[in-house]
């Protein structure tokens, strides 16, 4: 009985750092089908802008987002009574107009 003669080594021509898995693979996509693509990104985030705009309250984790902070720093100034807020049942909601006049009076 003989050897199976060895597999020979497999070499990559991709560098250690590579982070794509197929450098050689390509897809072309034809410019107007990325262009509408691109478009219809744009109105559902614009359609998601007007529905988040369009209620004065906000719950604590987008007051969060809207102070570019921490849910827990939303929460303390509640507790230290620096911002106006309303409780319904569990919730905190704030009002968007209330957290633009603490920035303002805090600038």
């Amino acid at each position: 009985m003989t050897a199976a003669p060895a597999a020979p080594a497999q070499t990559s021509a991709r560098s250690p750092n590579a982070k794509h898995p197929n450098p050689g693979l390509a897809l072309a996509v034809p410019t107007e089908l990325v262009e509408t693509i691109a478009q219809r990104a744009a109105e559902l985030l614009a359609e998601r802008q007007a529905e988040v705009e369009s209620t004065p309250w906000l719950r604590v984790e987008e007051a969060a987002d809207h102070l570019r902070c921490k849910p827990k720093r939303v929460y303390d100034l509640c507790s230290q009574r620096r911002i106006p807020f309303v409780k319904d049942g569990s919730r905190t909601l704030l009002r968007r107009s209330d957290l633009d006049a603490y920035l303002e009076a805090s600038a």
